[in-house]
């Protein structure tokens, strides 16, 4: 078994590998017996540091009281409620719940089923970026403050990178590429349908390379080889010729976005991911601000510098002061996940601290691989595809994608057409949808955390997207509703984070599951936006685009509409899993009473709550 780490931390640097992990390498039970301090302090971390077991019983009742309750050998103590099998956490408090009288708004209330009333009670509304409850210790506030430093700022960064280089076409594009290159009609939008495609194709691999290989290594190489390609951008003497490079290019960047998310996933619970994926975002909306005032600085001061376009010594650039640092970058500050964790940066107890958030979550981050199910099986896709989760995710994901006015480039190229501007002032004021889109954003993700309700922002940001589409498709308009209309762009982009971390929140339960919905759907929605943009925003249109806003504004009011959707299937998946979220459900009024497991198995405390029974 020795030997079997020592391989691994050779092939793969900086494998973190912890006593216990060689412990249960070797057949060792790691011991988890009691602590009389009811909070989560170090000696808990450690001695609750192994994988939970789920355990699967059959179902004589589809009500939501307790069914059976059992011990395994290690005299750890499970029940079944609903179809769903929970390991019973110690020093966890149980809120004991009758549903006799629920009230027909609590369908709305997104977290009913998924926090319970003490963590309601004792997280401040001020504290929402690190709660503070009694669940939480100081140690895993700082757990939080670090992984926000390493994890959070460096996908920040590499979004912004991907960004920049995407956003240049646009900028190249208006920046006398089209007359270098001999672009017309079409070739514009053609050639990022082209770049989409290579993209999707060379998303697929992942379903197999993101729950086996560390994502330190997968990222950082991919990311080596969009540099090389962004770099080979500048060189482009034809059409053809760069649109094979945006193909390669776009190829290597394939799943940066669902590998990042899958990662972040695994590390923030669901009341502290979408402000993180905000960051995320936030690295987007950067280079599309970067990538227009470094494309106006750079056409002033470098176009014509040793015979070079200013459009090329942007892709110059981008490639070498840009992607490239960030490609190293990765290859040590990518912590992996935290059953699997190669951070350079986490202390041994962060680490078994962020394997028992992970526990206490419900996330199930990682699995052994010879554990993994083939992927020629018909088992594996039977649990992605007959279930509603995936289909209701990806319709939602789809109208994401093709609802987003914000990154169609028709505001620049109106921007274009007006003669009063010149390249210079095209390239400075292409950035203040996107500047705004920052507050557009913020406003979503942290009133999403704030408020344990991700779907009103949703709906609001829906509402106003179609707004904007509404405006655009009008078009003869007063100036100053047509700025109001392109300037609210960003309202389709702004959602993004809480889809994100829905979709990460319906998908915690199974990894291998995770990572092929993940791939699935978004490679799915993503080839729809490379054709339908084709047929929604010909550049023969522009500066007008009715057909394409037109399109935004169906597909945003789908999405607005589907959320509800969402929300529905969202409770019922929470309400079986309910146990695991420190929730006791029965319904008296349906002559139920409260589970057996509450008596046999748990004692009521002085708070209220009911609490694991201390093992003899």
């Amino acid at each position: 078994m020795l030997k079997n780490i020592d391989y691994r931390k050779k092939f793969f640097p900086h494998l973190r590998i912890l006593p216990e992990d060689i412990n249960a390498e070797s057949g060792a039970n790691y011991d988890d017996d009691d602590d009389d301090d009811d909070d989560v302090s170090s000696l808990d971390v450690m001695r609750e540091s192994e994988e939970i077991t789920q355990r699967k019983k059959s179902s004589s009742s589809n009500s939501g009281a307790d069914l059976e309750s059992f011990h395994d050998e290690n005299h750890e103590t499970f029940a079944s409620t609903n179809g769903a099998t929970t390991k019973l956490q110690p020093n966890i408090p149980y809120e004991l719940r009758d549903e006799n009288g629920r009230k027909w708004w609590k369908y709305f209330d997104e977290f009913e089923y998924r926090i319970n009333k003490e963590y309601r009670k004792s997280r401040k509304w001020y504290e929402f970026l690190y709660p503070n409850h009694t669940t939480h210790s100081k140690a895993e506030r700082k757990l939080l403050y670090k992984l926000d430093i390493v994890v959070g700022f460096y996908f920040l960064v590499l979004c912004w990178s991907k960004s920049v280089d995407t956003n240049n076409y646009t900028n190249a594009y208006v920046s006398n590429m089209k007359e270098d290159l001999h672009m017309k009609g079409n070739d514009y939008i053609h050639t990022s349908t082209i770049s989409n495609v290579g993209a999707i194709v060379f998303q697929l691999p992942f379903m197999y390379l993101l729950p086996k290989y560390p994502a330190h290594i997968i990222l950082p190489m991919m990311d080596l080889g969009w540099t090389w390609f962004t770099f080979a951008c500048y060189r482009a003497k034809s059409l053809s010729e760069l649109q094979a490079y945006r193909f390669i290019l776009n190829a290597f960047g394939a799943a940066y976005y669902p590998v990042s998310q899958y990662i972040l996933g695994c590390w923030y619970a669901p009341d502290e991911l979408t402000s993180r994926v905000f960051l995320f975002f936030c690295g987007q909306l950067l280079g599309g601000v970067t990538s227009g005032l470094l494309q106006a600085r750079i056409f002033k001061s470098l176009n014509g510098v040793n015979g070079l376009a200013g459009w090329r010594w942007m892709f110059l650039i981008d490639a070498i002061a840009i992607s490239l640092p960030t490609a190293i970058l990765g290859f040590f500050v990518i912590p992996g996940i935290p059953s699997k964790c190669y951070s350079l940066f986490l202390t041994d107890e962060e680490i078994r601290i962020a394997r028992v958030r992970n526990k206490r979550n419900q996330i199930k981050d990682g699995i052994d691989s010879s554990k993994l199910i083939s992927l020629f099986k018909w088992d594996l896709w039977k649990k992605v595809f007959f279930t509603p989760t995936f289909w209701v995710l990806l319709i939602f994901d789809t109208c994401s994608w093709n609802n987003m006015t914000a990154f169609s480039g028709s505001y620049t190229l109106w921007l274009k057409s007006n003669t009063k501007y010149s390249i210079e002032q095209v390239n400075n004021l292409s950035v203040l949808p996107a500047c705004l889109g920052f507050a557009y954003v913020f406003v979503c993700a942290a009133g999403a955390d704030l408020f344990h309700c991700k779907w009103i922002f949703m709906v609001f940001a829906a509402i106003m997207n179609c707004i904007s589409c509404g405006l655009l498709i009008k078009w003869d308009i007063p100036s100053n509703a047509k700025w109001f209309a392109f300037l609210t762009t960003y309202f389709s982009v702004a959602p993004s984070p809480c889809l994100w971390s829905f979709i990460n929140d319906f998908l915690r339960f199974d990894p291998q599951v995770k990572a092929i919905t993940w791939i699935a759907i978004y490679s799915f929605s993503q080839s729809t936006n490379a054709w339908i943009p084709n047929l929604a925003w010909p550049t023969v249109e522009s500066p007008r685009f009715k057909t394409g806003y037109t399109v935004c504004l169906i597909f945003g009011a789908i999405y607005g509409a589907w959320t509800f959707v969402v929300l529905y299937f969202y409770k019922k998946n929470e309400r079986k899993h309910a146990l695991g979220n420190g929730i006791i459900l029965y319904d008296s009024s349906k002559q139920e009473n409260p589970p057996s497991f509450v008596t046999k198995e748990m004692e009521q405390r002085s708070d209220g709550y009911y609490y694991l029974k201390k093992q003899a």
